[in-house]
């Protein structure tokens, strides 16, 4: 697949993600939690259904390319490294206009912008990584 349609597949899943994480965010914040804490319930989350979607749709895994508890562990990384940069914008935001449901959703999306280039190349590279690793273990047995 090319770059651009990786890209596009990149981007519904990355809205797949930001309705999990956005939607667990307001439910705990209406249920009394803190925008901070709540944060960190829903991006675990949001991050596992994105591995699951990018791994088999976004960079087309195939099945017979065995997850493993390492490359789960990576992708996971890489999301930590771009939700670094989301989270400092996000919780810049906040320290600077009312901590409402909406203005957190709001604050999630501009945060959102900053963490994507950066886990859209981490992802890619290992996703084309395990491919590349298991054609080369096939090919030896």
């Amino acid at each position: 697949m090319s770059a651009k349609g990786q890209i596009a597949r990149y981007l519904i899943v990355g809205a797949i993600g930001f309705t999990v994480d956005g939607g667990i965010l307001y439910a705990l914040m209406v249920e009394g939690w803190s925008p901070f804490y709540a944060r960190g319930i829903s991006f675990p989350v949001a991050a596992t259904v994105t591995y699951l979607l990018n791994r088999v749709w976004t960079f087309s895994v195939q099945k017979e390319v065995p997850k493993t508890v390492g490359e789960y562990s990576a992708y996971i990384v890489i999301q930590i490294v771009g939700a670094l940069a989301n989270f400092l914008v996000y919780s810049i935001i906040l320290l600077f206009i009312a901590r409402t449901e909406i203005n957190a959703l709001l604050a999630l999306a501009v945060g959102a912008v900053f963490g994507l280039v950066v886990n859209f190349f981490g992802s890619r590279y290992l996703f084309t990584r395990s491919k590349r690793n298991y054609a080369r273990a096939s090919q030896e047995n």
